[in-house]
């Protein structure tokens, strides 16, 4: 396995359970083989202002003073640093609103270690299961990870990788793509298009929207597989 880091957001200004989630999540990794660290914020700002790190996982507080927890959510899913979102309060009526599409899961304070590892094992399976995907380009070999790749087009015998970071244009036909990938959370939409749906906002029966705002169309004669991928793909996000 190439270098992975797995990154940890605690956002919450109450020290005692910042202490103690931080706690619950170095004993999750007392037997792992991966790396991890652990980004402590006790105000929604200070987490919001600071987009230089990855974050896997963010556990946060509802209840905060300047910038609840509501409002950084909100915030969070704009940044394309924080990937997923589990909140721990001790509110847990509050549940109802804190539902996002980054949103993993909701803790009730006091907790247990079980409740903290329940979602970092999810995020770490699905982390350390994300590899680098081969391709050539005109100057050779590139390796591009299966979690950065938004969507793929197809262009004759070549194919545009899209990612958050920029495009890359590969020789490699979609079909050849599609088998690379190897399914969800890829998913083929159209003659041309390949999409990553751990990307995707909303789907409608003609047209994939992505968290970026751009959309793909959803060719006709894919309608009725899409809907049942996506389907699948979705009570799979439900059940973890």
């Amino acid at each position: 396995m190439d270098s992975v880091v797995f990154s940890i957001g605690i956002c919450d200004d109450d020290t005692k359970w910042h202490k103690a989630v931080s706690e619950s999540c170095s004993r999750f990794f007392d037997n792992k083989e991966i790396e991890f660290e652990i980004s402590s914020y006790y105000r929604g700002n200070d987490l919001i202002q600071d987009n230089s790190k990855e974050i896997d996982i963010l556990f946060l507080d509802v209840e905060m003073d300047s910038m609840d927890g509501l409002a950084v959510m909100k915030e969070a899913e704009k940044m394309s640093n924080i990937h997923n979102i589990v909140f721990v309060s001790s509110h847990p009526e509050a549940v109802w609103d804190s539902f996002g599409y980054k949103t993993k899961g909701f803790i009730t304070k006091p907790f247990t270690d079980d409740d903290i590892f329940k979602y970092l094992d999810i995020i770490y399976k699905k982390k350390i299961n994300d590899s680098l995907v081969e391709f050539s380009d005109y100057n050779g070999t590139i390796y591009i990870r299966k979690s950065d790749m938004v969507y793929i087009k197809a262009d004759s015998n070549y194919c545009t990788v899209y990612t958050e970071e920029g495009e890359r244009v590969v020789s490699c036909t979609l079909k050849e793509c599609e088998r690379m990938l190897n399914g969800l959370p890829f998913l083929r939409i159209h003659k041309s298009y390949i999409v990553n749906l751990d990307y995707i906002k909303n789907m409608t029966g003609t047209t994939a929207s992505f968290k970026s705002g751009e959309t793909c169309t959803i060719g006709r004669i894919y309608r009725a597989q899409v809907r049942e991928e996506y389907q699948k793909y979705l009570r799979r996000e439900l059940h973890t």
